[in-house]
C-alpha cells in the first residue's frame, strides 16, 4: 500500500521522447511575440515611454524564448501528476501569463496609452514578478538535481543528466550559479521599483532594458562556458 501510494504521490522519472511541453510553449511565446509586434508597427504614433516599454516587452519575451530553447537545465523529463518536471512546467506557463500582460498593457492601435508614469511603474513591477519566478524554476531545477529514487535505489539520481541522444548518464550538477545570477538580477529590478519615483518613466525603462539585457548576456556566457570542452590534464 505504502509503495501504491508513493508511486501515485511521486511517478517514476521518464526521459521525454515527444518533447510536447516544449512545442506547446512554443507556441504560446509566439502568441505573446505577436501581441508586441502587433503595437510595435505603430512606432510612429507612440509616446516615448511606450516605445520603450515595448522594446523592454520585446527584449523580455525574445529573450525568455531563447534562453528556454538554450537552457541547459531545461526538464529532459516526461510531466506527471505530480512530478518536479510538472511544477516547472507550471512555473513556466505563470511566467507566459506574466508575457502576455505585459505585452497588451498598451491598446494594439497605439491610442489611449496608460500614462507614462503607470506604464513604466507596472512594467518594471511584472518584470520583478517574473524574475521571482525564475528564481523558483531555478530552485527546482536545483531539487530535481539532487533528488534520489525511492528505495531501494536510494542512491541514484531521480533526475539524471540526458545526453543528446536521450540517455540518462549520470547525476546532474546543481545549477546554484545559475540560481545566483537570476537573484542579483531580480535585486537590481527590486531597486529599480524602490527609485521609481526618482527616475523619470523613460529612464526607468531604458534601466529595465538595460537589466533584461545584462542578464540574458551573462546567462549566454555562463552557458557557453558550460559547452566548452574541459582540458584533459
Amino acid at each position: 500500500m505504502t509503495r501504491l501510494l508513493r508511486s501515485a504521490l511521486s511517478p517514476s522519472a521518464e526521459i521525454s521522447r515527444a518533447d510536447t511541453s516544449l512545442r506547446y510553449t512554443d507556441i504560446l511565446f509566439g502568441f505573446v511575440i505577436k501581441e508586441l509586434f502587433v503595437r510595435l508597427q505603430n512606432w510612429g504614433i507612440l509616446q516615448p515611454a511606450t516605445k520603450w516599454h515595448l522594446i523592454a516587452g520585446t527584449v523580455l519575451v525574445l529573450g525568455s524564448w531563447i534562453g528556454y530553447r538554450r537552457s541547459l537545465n531545461r526538464s529532459a523529463y516526461e510531466v506527471k501528476f505530480f512530478n518536479l518536471p510538472l511544477w516547472r512546467f507550471v512555473t513556466d506557463q505563470l511566467m507566459l501569463i506574466l508575457y502576455f500582460h505585459v505585452a497588451v498593457m498598451t491598446a494594439s492601435d497605439g491610442t489611449n496609452p496608460p500614462s507614462p508614469t503607470e506604464l513604466a511603474t507596472q512594467t518594471v513591477e511584472f518584470v520583478a514578478l517574473i524574475f521571482i519566478l525564475y528564481v523558483i524554476w531555478d530552485l527546482l531545477g536545483i531539487w530535481m538535481a539532487v533528488a534520489r529514487s525511492a528505495p531501494p535505489n536510494g542512491h541514484l539520481p531521480r533526475y539524471a543528466k540526458v545526453d543528446k541522444d536521450g540517455n540518462a548518464v549520470g547525476a546532474q550538477d546543481p545549477d546554484w550559479a545559475g540560481l545566483a545570477i537570476s537573484g542579483v538580477a531580480l535585486i537590481v529590478l527590486v531597486v529599480l521599483r524602490a527609485r521609481a519615483a526618482q527616475l523619470t518613466p523613460v529612464a526607468l525603462l531604458v534601466s529595465t532594458t538595460l537589466a533584461l539585457l545584462g542578464y540574458r548576456w551573462v546567462k549566454e556566457v555562463r552557458t557557453s562556458w558550460r559547452l566548452m570542452p574541459r582540458p584533459v590534464h
